[in-house]
C-alpha cells in the first residue's frame, strides 16, 4: 500500500485524482483482534464530552502498515492517555517508511487542540491509549482557555490545562493501571460532573451534531458582552472554540455528509451528487474539495479505506457512532 501520495497531500495540499493513490485489496489489511470502541459519556456530561474513544492494540502483532493510524481534522479539542506503548507524529512525506524516525509524541498525557488538518500517526509496538473529546465551549467555560492559541497544537497537558480539570485527568490517568478503565472513568466522570455543573452556561442542552451546538455558540456570543457587532460575535466564537464561525460550518457540512452517507447506504442508495446537496454543499465538486481538506481524500476513498485498512479504525469508530447516533439507542460502548 503507498501511503506516501496521500502524505503529501496532507501537508502540503496538493490536488489528488483518485488515480494518485493506490488502494489495499479488499480484506488485505483487516484486523479482527484490535480493540476501538467508543463510549458516550453519562447524560449529565453529554453537553460536555463528545465520547470516549479506547484504542487497544495488545497482542495483535500489526505490521508496519497496520500500525498506522489516520485522524480527520476535528473542530473538538481532545486529552490523550497513552498507557502503554508509544506514538510519532509523522508529518513529513519522506518519513512514512521510515516512520521511527518520526518525532515521538512528548508526552503520554497529551493535550491536543483543535485540528484544521488531517494528522497521522504511527505506533512502534502495540499500543493502549484513551482520547476523551470535549466540546470546545464546554473547555472553555471550565477553563477559561482561549481555543485560538491551541489551533493545530498537541502538547503536554501541564502545559496547557489549568486546575482543577488538570488535576481531575491527571488522576485519571493515574488510576486506569491500578483500578481499570471502567472504574476509573466512572471516578472521572464524578469529578467533571461537579465542575461543569459549577460552569455550564444557563441553557446549555445536549447537542452531537455541529450544526447544532455551533448555532448556540453563535447565540451565545452574539449576546455576550457589550459588543455586539460581527466582529466581535466573531472573535468570541473563535476564542471559545478555536475555529472562525466559517470553518465550523465546513465542519458541520462533512458531519452531515457522513450522516447522509450512512443512512444512504442502509438503504442501498449511494448518489454522491444528491448527497451533496442535501449536506449543504454548492455541488459535488465542492463537497470532494472539503472532505480533502478534511481527511486527506475524496468520500468514495474514504469509505473504501475505512471498509478494508486496519489504519481507518478511526473512520469505522465514528461511523458506528454515527449508525448509534442515528438509531437513538440508548447503548453506552461500542467498538469495531
Amino acid at each position: 500500500m503507498r501511503h506516501q501520495p496521500l502524505l503529501k497531500y496532507h501537508l502540503l495540499c496538493g490536488v489528488l485524482d483518485e488515480c494518485d493513490i493506490t488502494l489495499p485489496a479488499a480484506g488485505g489489511m483487516t484486523v479482527t483482534s484490535t480493540t476501538s470502541e467508543f463510549v458516550w459519556p453519562r447524560p449529565a456530561l453529554a453537553d460536555c464530552i463528545t465520547a470516549m474513544v479506547i484504542r487497544d492494540t495488545r497482542g495483535c502483532g500489526l505490521d508496519q502498515n497496520q500500525r498506522f493510524n489516520y485522524f480527520p481534522a476535528s473542530p473538538t479539542p481532545a486529552l490523550i492517555f497513552m498507557f502503554a506503548g508509544d506514538s510519532h507524529t509523522v508529518d513529513d512525506p519522506d518519513l512514512m517508511s521510515r516512520p521511527w524516525m518520526a518525532a515521538r509524541r512528548r508526552s503520554n498525557f497529551t493535550f491536543i487542540g483543535p485540528q484544521p488538518s488531517p494528522i497521522i500517526s504511527w505506533n512502534p509496538g502495540e499500543v493502549y491509549w484513551v482520547f476523551i473529546g470535549f466540546y470546545p465551549y464546554a473547555l472553555f467555560a471550565m477553563t477559561g482557555l482561549d481555543l485560538s492559541s491551541f489551533v493545530g497544537f498537541e502538547l503536554p497537558a501541564e502545559e496547557a490545562l489549568p486546575q482543577p480539570i488538570l488535576g481531575v485527568c491527571r488522576n485519571f490517568f493515574d488510576a486506569v493501571p491500578r483500578h481499570g478503565l471502567e472504574r476509573s472513568f466512572s471516578t472521572l466522570e464524578d469529578e467533571l460532573e461537579i465542575i461543569w455543573a459549577d460552569a455550564r452556561p444557563a441553557g446549555t442542552k445536549s447537542q452531537r451534531l455541529i450544526a447544532d451546538w455551533s448555532r448556540s455558540v453563535v447565540a451565545a456570543a452574539a449576546a455576550t458582552g457589550s459588543g455586539r457587532s460581527t466582529r466581535q460575535v466573531q472573535r468570541r466564537v473563535k476564542s471559545w472554540t478555536g475555529v472562525a464561525e466559517r470553518d465550523l460550518l465546513g465542519f458541520s457540512q462533512v458531519q452531515q455528509l457522513h450522516l447522509k452517507v450512512y443512512e444512504a447506504e442502509r438503504k442501498g442508495d449511494v448518489d454522491w451528487a444528491r448527497l451533496a446537496a442535501a449536506s449543504g454543499f454548492a455541488d459535488q465538486p465542492h463537497m470532494i474539495k472539503r472532505v480533502k481538506q478534511h481527511t486527506g481524500f475524496t468520500p468514495k476513498q474514504l469509505y473504501e479505506y475505512a471498509r478494508c485498512d486496519e489504519a481507518f479504525w478511526f473512520h469505522r469508530v465514528y461511523a458506528r457512532m454515527i449508525e448509534r447516533y442515528l438509531g437513538g439507542s440508548g447503548t453506552r460502548t461500542d467498538g469495531v
